[in-house]
């Protein structure tokens, strides 16, 4: 057993989707089963599948072949924000190398919002979302569907330059790899080639990156309940169950699965845009010094 080399740590809505199936068809990578196991994070015990390091080796990762994996990775969303999870990593592999992936704010948490929106999560608008913020902190007007209400603080996730100040302070210099989402939007294959370097893997040859995970919305609302009703032990029985028979990109949830319609995301009312933009100002300008690059088109 071992502990993965790398981690996709978020942030979500930024490209980790996409970034973790091209890394998990490289041959030479060995990539979590589990998408998302969130085993990390101590501090959000709900999104945690494995009760120890046993169970999330075999849960995920299986399929190991030390003839020819050359590295271990996984991802998950909860990492960037959570307060132990690169302490936890690091305790157990100090060698371990982190991608983290930013993304205009604004744009992150209207799509995140649409995210939970389709998961049953969220019962209201964006900006009357946006609005009860202050409330849902407190536990009020949390949607009951909401497993953890702290995914419906959207002006903490959207916390991208606090975020990358708080990951330099704990992750050793050369184990952090940031990545713009515009840059992997524009040229996913320089990306990728970037990250295998990184990776200090050897690249793959590969030419085609589709875009996965696009913004949906439920066919049937009525479908999308019985979707969110469902327990928690289902969703673990089909993850023993995919595990079993080695399919690893079937999905997990068929009902949500034929319930979702690609949409395009609404565009956002320029009052609201404009006010998020300056609500997120100071983490767009953190960002511009971390990383030493001009992020001027995210406030237009």
């Amino acid at each position: 057993m071992r502990i993965p080399d790398f981690f996709i740590i978020g942030a979500s809505k930024c490209g980790t989707t996409a970034l973790s199936r091209y890394l998990d068809e490289h041959p030479n990578i060995c990539f979590a089963l589990t998408k998302e196991p969130h085993f990390f994070s101590d501090d959000f015990p709900l999104q945690k599948m494995d009760k120890n390091l046993n169970e999330y080796w075999r849960r995920n990762f299986s399929s190991f072949d030390a003839r020819r994996h050359r590295a271990i990775g996984e991802g998950s969303g909860t990492y960037y924000i959570s307060e132990v999870a690169i302490t936890n990593i690091l305790q157990q592999n100090p060698a371990a190398r982190f991608i983290y992936m930013v993304r205009n704010p604004v744009d992150m948490v209207h799509s995140w919002y649409y995210h939970v929106l389709f998961g049953g999560g969220e019962d209201v608008s964006f900006e009357e979302a946006w609005e009860l913020q202050p409330m849902r902190s407190r536990g009020q007007r949390i949607p009951r569907h909401v497993r953890e209400p702290r995914f419906l603080q959207y002006r903490a996730l959207g916390s991208l330059g606090r975020r990358l100040t708080f990951l330099k302070e704990r992750i050793p210099a050369g184990q952090l790899m940031v990545i713009v989402f515009d840059d992997f939007i524009s040229d996913p294959k320089a990306t990728y080639e970037k990250v295998l370097a990184f990776l200090k893997l050897p690249s793959d040859g590969r030419q085609d990156f589709p875009q996965i995970n696009e913004t949906k919305v439920q066919r049937s609302k009525l479908l999308g309940s019985i979707n969110a009703s469902m327990p928690t032990w289902v969703s673990g029985v089909a993850h023993k169950f995919r595990s079993a028979i080695g399919l690893r990109h079937v999905p997990l949830n068929f009902i949500a699965a034929l319930n979702a319609k690609p949409t395009k995301r609404p565009l956002l009312s320029k009052d609201f845009r404009e006010r998020l933009s300056a609500e997120f100002e100071p983490e767009v300008r953190l960002l511009e010094q971390h990383l030493d690059r001009d992020l001027s088109a995210w406030r237009i």
